[in-house]
């Protein structure tokens, strides 16, 4: 398994999920509460193993199966679900059509991306020139050993000259 597959995987479930909460939250189908979050969750594992092994799937296709699968899993679980609305299939399309343009952006970007930060990362560090002295070198006593002006409180017992 590549990592592409595996970023192909992890974002197909997590996206699925969230946009099948969103969808069913804009189409007024409840907020999930615990049963249907672990479910939820085992969908998202379920589509992300899915996606990352089988690479013939289209994306559009896993993300309707699992938009499917939420919606099954949300009309089970919550009450008041409406199950043949038509704002709630709308939903469920925008966000098969969202999530399968987004995944397929990131898999075209991958590849590139990665290689631009693989070349950054491997490149040779700057050669470093030997410093030159830019100021002129005085001599004479050095700032520790001056005595302060006679105006400033050394706050110690006096010093014989």
């Amino acid at each position: 398994m590549t990592p592409g597959s595996t970023l192909r995987g992890a974002a197909a479930g997590a996206l699925t999920t969230a946009l099948a909460v969103a969808a069913h939250g804009g189409a007024g189908g409840g907020v999930p509460g615990n049963a249907a979050v672990a479910l939820l969750l085992a969908v998202a594992a379920g589509v992300g193993l899915v996606a990352a092994h089988l690479r013939a799937v289209p994306t559009a296709v896993l993300l309707a199966a699992g938009q499917g699968a939420t919606h099954l899993v949300l009309a089970a679980v919550t009450t008041g679900h409406l199950h043949a609305s038509a704002p709630m299939l709308v939903a469920h399309t925008v966000a098969v059509v969202a999530c399968a343009a987004l995944l397929e952006a990131a898999q075209r970007l991958y590849g590139p991306l990665t290689r631009a930060v693989r070349a950054a990362w491997t490149a040779a560090p700057p050669r470093i020139e030997a410093a030159r002295t830019v100021l002129p070198v005085v001599a004479g006593r050095t700032v520790a050993s001056a005595r302060p002006a006679p105006c400033i409180s050394r706050r110690g017992p006096p010093v014989a000259a």
